[in-house]
């Protein structure tokens, strides 16, 4: 799991640093990375190249805005975690327009500090579980956080990700079809089970993702999907 620390203050660079550190001693069989930027455009050069997983991003930072920064993290990596750190709560608006994963007030305090960093690597866990697809080229294993939506027609699939579209027989996924409901995955019509992580925002019965697909709830699954949608929006917060 790759971390960054994004601060140009060298005393909540250590801090995090530090905090993390203390952290990564109780946990097994999770290599934990962690990389420091005094600098939002140093990081961002970096992380173009080399994508985090989870980033402690100052709000405040002397050469590029913290929450302009976060959008251009999110276009290229739509599943990365942001959690904020600021010294105002005046900025706490900003961070939802940004889908932010939390958002914290300096100085950081415990034991929330560690409360979020477990809930941010059980994330990153559950992101990382993999399925193993039956494609037309043959059996491909993608992460949770790579699959995007699976749409289904008479005997085929087609699913899309964040590596491409690929296809396959119906009955070979079926199983599949149902593991995915019991993670972040709802269906919103017959033909269509979509990745509640990869929704970039929702415009009454439309669906907006992160491949720019548009998406239509049918009525049948519309309450159903508001249920599941705003639970697990709170369940984010």
């Amino acid at each position: 799991m790759r971390i960054a620390i994004v601060d140009d203050e060298d005393f909540y660079l250590h801090d995090v640093s530090l905090k993390i550190e203390k952290l990564k001693q109780t946990i097994e069989n999770l290599p934990i990375e962690v990389d420091l930027y005094s600098k939002g455009k140093e990081f961002i050069k970096e992380f173009q190249k080399h994508p985090h997983d989870l980033i402690y991003l100052d709000i405040e930072l002397s050469d590029i805005n913290g929450v302009n920064l976060a959008h251009m993290i999110h276009e290229r990596k739509a599943t990365a975690m942001i959690i904020f750190t600021t010294s105002h709560m005046s900025y706490i608006h900003q961070s939802y327009v940004v889908n932010a994963f939390q958002y914290l007030t300096k100085p950081l305090k415990e034991p929330l500090f560690s409360y979020e960093l477990k809930r941010a690597i059980k994330q990153y866990q559950y992101m990382n579980k993999a399925f193993a697809f039956p494609t037309s080229q043959g059996r491909i294993a993608f992460r949770l956080s790579e699959v995007i939506f699976l749409e289904t027609a008479y005997k085929s699939y087609k699913i899309h990700t964040t590596r491409g579209v690929y296809y396959g027989s119906l009955k070979a996924v079926n199983n599949l079809r149902k593991a995915l409901l019991e993670y972040n995955f709802v269906k919103i019509q017959r033909s269509f089970i979509i990745n509640m992580d990869h929704i970039v925002k929702t415009d009454n019965i439309l669906v907006y993702m992160s491949d720019d697909s548009i998406l239509i709830v049918s009525k049948k699954r519309y309450k159903e999907f508001k249920k599941r949608f705003y639970k697990y929006l709170e369940e984010k917060k």
